[in-house]
């Protein structure tokens, strides 16, 4: 889910919440019956209204916050696509693309950006958005893929 489609989630959630939730001035001139205790059926549909706005509001504030990318830390080395990062969370290997110029072989590095669509070749790929931190050089030297 895009930037623009999560921000117009998250007032079309908001203009419903604050809909449900304004009062109407004109029922609060009229006078109220004596018995004005709803019944079962409204205390039913009051409830299933409260925790559906709880669940919008949920949703829209996960949908906010939750993170974009995702990230990979590992040491980069050569390979014979170009510049790769052999990830220490998942022991694969990627090959970079994108934004590496800044990246040097033996450098152990964290990255941002996004998986690619596994394609034919053997490495999955990893577009570079930034190199978010470079923690120096590799402690030891990977094994060649």
């Amino acid at each position: 889910m895009d930037a623009r489609v999560r921000n117009v989630f998250a007032k079309v959630a908001i203009c419903a919440l604050i809909a449900t939730t304004s009062t109407v001035p004109a029922l609060a001139t009229r006078p109220h019956p004596e018995n004005s205790i709803p019944t079962k059926s409204q205390a039913d549909w009051i409830a299933v209204a409260v925790v559906a706005i709880g669940a919008a509001a949920g949703l829209a504030i996960y949908f906010a916050v939750r993170p974009h990318h995702q990230s990979l830390t590992g040491c980069a080395v050569s390979g014979g696509s170009g510049l790769e990062l052999q990830n220490q969370g998942d022991q694969q290997t990627y090959a970079l693309t994108g934004e590496v110029a800044a990246i040097k072989p033996g450098e152990r590095i964290r990255v941002s950006g996004k998986k690619q669509k596994n394609s034919a070749s053997a490495t999955q790929q990893f577009l570079v958005e930034k190199l978010a931190k470079d923690y120096g050089s590799c402690t030891s030297a990977p094994a060649a893929p």
